[in-house]
């Protein structure tokens, strides 16, 4: 192991270096790798995870639970209905009651009246504790989905995989999502030093800090960043088309998001169109659940360029991962 990350914080890739993301990869390979010989590997035994579910999962829940299984923890669950935030206690008081009996905390926190307000409730919530806090999703950022995804690159493109044309591409939907998939994935490659394509329709620009920080990034790691408005020049000669919805970074409203979009919704669902211009082998990425006939068709998510099944389970051995790294003692 190549660096200590004990007690650290999980909440944006922007707190890590190039070398502790790999070296969470690494781990996550190795654990992959035991957990399919069926080793053990209770590296958290009697640890206990809090979980605050401020937004339904699948994925993000189920995964953390496993893992910490697995691991010979235990995770708990709690939605702020069965909490006393549902009584105005404060995030402050929250967190610091939770810092005396846990040992670390994932909170999932998004889609509140403004972009941004959720950021400012995670980083208050940092600010009460002293036990890592994990984000599981915020308005900003997805850091864990992002470990997951960056591992599933490796794994499919090998060790050429930084020079590949990885595109990571807005989609349409009805429904205005976090821009936490792409803002992490720009952080991660940034870091890395892998080459990215980033492609929207104008009006879906990433957050302005985020931009910054990654330009700032490759001038050391000497990848490359690429931006396209044409969804369709994004997808030519592409070996990975990673494609999801987001909303806007840059003050539109909800309402007036789900009616500016809509005169994207034909061209910016990935179909076999887009992949008819992508390498002939090549992959289709996805960090579910999409949404079927909006942001790709069923013969894409369903077809032979499809992988976002791997995708899904790698979030289970990254985050395994993220949590032993950050929870265990020395």
């Amino acid at each position: 192991m190549r660096t200590d990350m004990r007690g650290k914080d999980f909440v944006t890739l922007m707190d890590y270096t190039g070398e502790e993301i790999q070296t969470i990869l690494d781990v996550a390979f190795d654990l992959k790798r035991q957990n399919a010989m069926g080793a053990s590997h209770e590296l958290l035994k009697n640890k206990t995870l809090g979980m605050i579910f401020a937004q339904p999962s699948t994925r993000t829940r189920v995964s953390f639970e496993t893992g910490m299984t697995q691991l010979g923890g235990h995770a708990q669950y709690y939605s702020e209905d069965n909490m006393q935030r549902k009584n105005k206690e404060t995030w402050e008081d929250t967190g610091l009651v939770l810092s005396r009996y846990l040992d670390a905390l994932m909170v999932r926190l998004y889609d509140l009246e403004k972009y941004g307000m959720a950021r400012d409730i995670m980083n208050e919530i940092r600010k009460a504790t002293t036990i890592p806090v994990i984000n599981g999703l915020d308005d900003k950022e997805h850091p864990c989905q992002c470990m997951g995804d960056i591992m599933t690159l490796q794994e499919k493109l090998g060790a050429g995989w930084k020079k590949k044309k990885i595109v990571m591409s807005w989609a349409y939907s009805d429904r205005v999502k976090s821009p936490g998939v792409p803002q992490a994935m720009l952080i991660a490659c940034s870091l890395l030093g892998a080459d990215l394509t980033l492609a929207y329709p104008k009006g879906y620009e990433l957050d302005d800090e985020y931009m910054a920080f990654a330009n700032e990034a490759y001038k050391k790691t000497g990848g490359k960043l690429t931006i396209t408005n044409d969804i369709y020049e994004a997808s030519t000669d592409a070996d990975v088309i990673y494609a999801k919805s987001w909303g806007s970074t840059h003050g539109m409203d909800k309402a007036e998001d789900k009616e500016y979009r809509k005169q994207f919704a034909k061209d910016w669902c990935i179909s076999d169109e887009h992949f008819k211009l992508a390498k002939p082998v090549s992959y289709y990425m996805h960090p579910l659940p999409a949404a079927r006939g909006e942001e790709v068709t069923d013969a894409v998510i369903d077809g032979e360029h499809s992988i976002v099944y791997d995708q899904a389970e790698n979030r289970l051995h990254a985050q395994k991962a993220v949590l032993a790294l950050l929870m265990k003692k020395k």
